[in-house]
Parts: C-alpha cells; sequence; structure tokens
C-alpha cells in the first residue's frame, strides 16, 4: 500500500537535467516554459525540504535556437549544509516541426555555464518561512566559489497513433527520453527511461519511469549529498493544459519520486505552444487543481462519459484524486529532546483515490452555469508525523474510503470555481508516542477545499 500511494500518481515530470529541456510527448520542444520546482509539490509525507529545496527556470525556443536557465537552493539538513546554483545554456535543437502522427524524434545539444556560490538561497527560504510561520532553516554555507563551463543534451524518440477504444480518443503512444549533462572537471549527470504519452486538443500528459546516474567530481558538499540523493530509479508523471484560447499559453505540472531514496520534486508554472493533436470526435476531461485547510494541494482528473451526458441536468464523472500535505490540525508541539524542550512538527498525509461523481447543471447565466455535486471514492492513505531537520518520526498506511459534497460555478464552459466539504474514513488507525506527547495517525476526518477546474477536450 505504502508505494501504492508513492507511485501510483505523482501528480505534479521530476525536473529533468539542468539546462536540458526535454521535448514533450509530441516530441515537440515547446516554445517557451517557465516553472517553480518545490520537494513540497510532489508529496506530503515525504517533503522535508531538504536537498533540492526550491528552484525557477525555463527555456526559450526559437527555430532551432534554445536559450535555458534553472537556479536552484540546495539543502543538505543532515549536515546543516547550502548551496546554491545557477546553469545557463544555448543549444540547437532538431526534429519534426509540427506535431503528427507515427514515429517521432527530436534532440539537443549545447553548452553553456554552471556557478555554485553564495547567491541569497538563505534569504529567500527564510523569508517565505517566515511568511508562512514555518521554521526558518539554518545551515551553513559550503566554500564553494566555481564557475564552470558545461555540455547539454537531450533527445526523445516515440510513437504516436489513435485510439482503438471506442471511448477514448486523442493520440496515445510512448517514448524514450534522455538527458544529460557534464560541468568540465565536475559532474557527469546522465538520465533516462521509457514514458507512456497521451496527446489531446488542449492538453496532454505523460508518465514513466527514468534511471538517473551520477559520476565525476562535485564542486561541494552539499552538491555531492544532493547528487547522491536524486541517484537511482525515478516514477515521474507530467501534464500541459491550455483550457481556453490564450494564444497557445497554458500552464504546467510536472512531478517525479525516487523509488529508493523518496526524493521527490515537483514543478508548476506556464508553457507555451507545447504541440498538441486535433483528435476529432472529443472526450471531455477536467483538470481540477486544489487547495485544502489547513496546508494540503491536490489534483483531480474527471473523465465524463460520452455516452452518459444526454439524460437532462446529470453529469456523472469518473474522477481520480491525489492530495497531499499538512492535515487541517496538523501543527505539532512534541517533546523530542532529553531536556523536553518542544519540537516542532506537522502531521502530514498523501492520499490517492479513484471514484465516481454525480453532479447537476443549473444554468444561471446564458455563459455560467451552476454544478453542485457529490462524490465517493476508494484508495489508499499515508500519514505521518515529519520534524524539522529530523524528517519522518512515524508513519501508518491505510485502505481509505472519501467523499465529497461541493459545487462549482463553471464559466463558458472552460473553466471553473468551486468550493468543497471533503471527508474521509481510513480502515485503520494507529496511535504513537513521540516524546511525551501521543499522536493518533489516520484518524476520520474532514476539511474544506478550494478549487480551480480546467475543461479540456481530449
Amino acid at each position: 500500500m505504502r508505494w501504492l500511494l508513492a507511485a501510483a500518481w505523482v501528480p505534479l515530470v521530476h525536473g529533468a537535467v539542468a539546462g536540458a529541456p526535454e521535448p514533450g510527448p509530441t516530441g515537440l520542444l515547446p516554445r517557451a516554459a517557465i516553472s517553480t520546482t518545490n520537494d513540497m509539490l510532489g508529496n506530503g509525507v515525504g517533503n522535508g525540504d531538504d536537498f533540492r529545496t526550491a528552484g525557477l527556470g525555463g527555456h526559450y525556443a526559437s527555430g532551432g535556437l534554445v536559450l535555458a536557465i534553472d537556479a536552484a537552493m540546495l539543502t543538505d539538513r543532515n549536515a546543516s549544509t547550502r548551496s546554491d546554483e545557477v546553469v545557463a545554456t544555448a543549444a540547437w535543437s532538431w526534429g519534426q516541426a509540427a506535431p503528427a502522427l507515427g514515429w517521432r524524434w527530436s534532440g539537443l545539444v549545447g553548452g553553456g555555464l554552471r556557478l555554485d556560490r553564495y547567491l541569497g538561497g538563505d534569504v529567500i527560504q527564510n523569508g517565505l518561512h517566515r511568511g508562512i510561520s514555518a521554521p526558518e532553516v539554518d545551515a551553513e554555507y559550503d566554500d564553494t566559489n566555481s564557475l564552470a563551463p558545461m555540455l547539454v543534451g537531450s533527445g526523445a524518440l516515440g510513437y504516436l497513433g489513435r485510439s482503438r477504444l471506442p471511448f477514448l480518443t486523442g493520440w496515445w503512444g510512448g517514448q524514450l527520453v534522455g538527458s544529460s549533462s557534464y560541468a568540465v572537471d565536475g559532474e557527469l549527470v546522465i538520465e533516462g527511461g521509457p514514458r507512456l504519452t497521451l496527446v489531446g486538443r488542449d492538453g496532454s500528459f505523460w508518465a514513466g519511469t527514468r534511471y538517473r546516474w551520477q559520476a565525476g567530481d562535485p564542486v561541494g558538499p552539499t552538491v555531492a549529498a544532493t547528487g547522491q540523493h536524486e541517484q537511482g530509479w525515478w516514477v515521474d508523471s507530467g501534464t500541459f493544459v491550455m483550457p481556453v484560447d490564450w494564444g497557445g499559453w497554458g500552464y504546467q505540472i510536472r512531478a517525479g519520486l525516487n523509488l529508493e531514496t523518496l526524493a521527490v520534486n515537483g514543478a508548476l508554472g506556464a508553457v507555451y505552444r507545447p504541440g498538441t493533436a486535433s483528435p476529432g470526435e472529443e472526450m471531455e476531461m477536467q483538470h481540477d487543481l486544489s487547495v485544502y485547510q489547513g496546508g494540503a494541494f491536490g489534483v483531480q482528473l474527471r473523465w465524463y462519459p460520452t455516452a452518459l451526458q444526454l439524460q437532462g441536468s446529470r453529469r456523472p464523472a469518473a474522477a481520480v484524486d491525489y492530495r497531499f500535505g499538512t492535515e487541517p490540525d496538523g501543527r505539532l508541539g512534541l517533546d523530542l529532546s532529553p531536556d523536553r524542550i518542544p519540537t516542532g512538527a506537522d502531521l502530514r498525509f498523501d492520499q490517492v483515490t479513484v471514484g465516481w461523481e454525480e453532479g447537476w447543471v443549473a444554468p444561471i447565466l446564458a455563459t455560467v452555469d451552476l454544478v453542485p455535486y457529490l462524490q465517493a471514492g476508494a484508495g489508499g492513505r499515508r500519514e505521518g508525523v515529519v520534524s524539522e531537520g529530523v524528517g519522518v518520526r512515524a508513519e501508518s498506511v491505510s485502505p481509505v474510503v472519501s467523499g465529497a459534497l461541493g459545487c462549482r460555478v463553471v464559466f463558458f464552459q472552460t473553466v471553473s470555481l468551486g468550493l468543497s466539504i471533503d471527508g474521509w474514513l481510513p480502515v485503520s488507525s494507529e496511535e504513537v508516542t513521540l516524546g511525551g506527547t501521543t499522536v493518533t495517525l489516520n484518524d476520520p476526518g474532514w476539511n474544506i477545499g478550494g478549487h480551480l477546474a480546467a475543461h479540456i477536450a481530449w
């Protein structure tokens, strides 16, 4: 059950090699992209605010020229050390110029510079922590000041074909993807593996596995610890979504989980002209981004089977849901030290469910609909106590049933805003004692959610 929660759905692709943008599901490199990365954007219990803590990056492609930049804050809490890193590259890309069925191939090669030194990452991180009332991170910067030339490359080989199932549309296929970088007299990073690709009219999705291998001479101890933490097999997934005609602009969500070290990294950002298909008959999907009371996030995909949408105002849908983060009452004060000084901790969770929704459409204006709905689902839930600077102190996994009562306001049948009351009922619970405090893991509960959904054709 633990690996179901860890690998069945990672909603938010793990950031590829810095400075080496990867082609998307159609084999095209998006014309432009920008995203922020953070280890809090992919997992709840496993989020330790460590190693590749946060970053910002993107690229711009014009003709065959590709310019990319990636910046990251690295933190090794075990050793209380830090490092900041910026990679800037220029490359040349090749491959087919437009989405098409059949075999697809593309590549990119180039070079640039990698800078490792103090760049104010501690100021940014602790400023954000103060803003959300989280403890500040006290760590010493490595004695590193390195500016090194580097080489980068990436590529993809894949196939796309039309769905042969009567209830699925769009283009379906698979890819082998890979990326690499080499900092002169420094690190060599190679990453690659297979992934399933799905391409629709308003979006695309991919999921797969890849292996990350690193060798060479890291410039400092924090860089070395981060590389060791990221090496090994990953499961990853991602999506491009373009819900309205914004001239080719949309948003992207990527995430990945290392199956060996449980490293997590997620990204959220904007994308321009990532490449989509015209599948003909459309399958309606809704891509829901959620924020929950207490500090939790979620992604839900809802599929509206065409054959069931012809019965008056009824709007049934199948739903796949992943949510993670901090419980509504998740801030804990635990006596974990010998002198019984209270130490801050969070009660965090990950939950994956598959279920069904019954909704009803009530038009209130020519372009605005009200959709009240009920949801029920079943899956797995993992809860754990996570302490600052210590990591996971205790965790418990249980099957769970879930339910929700909510309402959406739909604008132009394209985007919607919603509110919900969500509950969960784990099959089993567990009491753990940490210091002098007893905490119940996987007890029943409820919270309030806010939702922004894109309505897309597939």
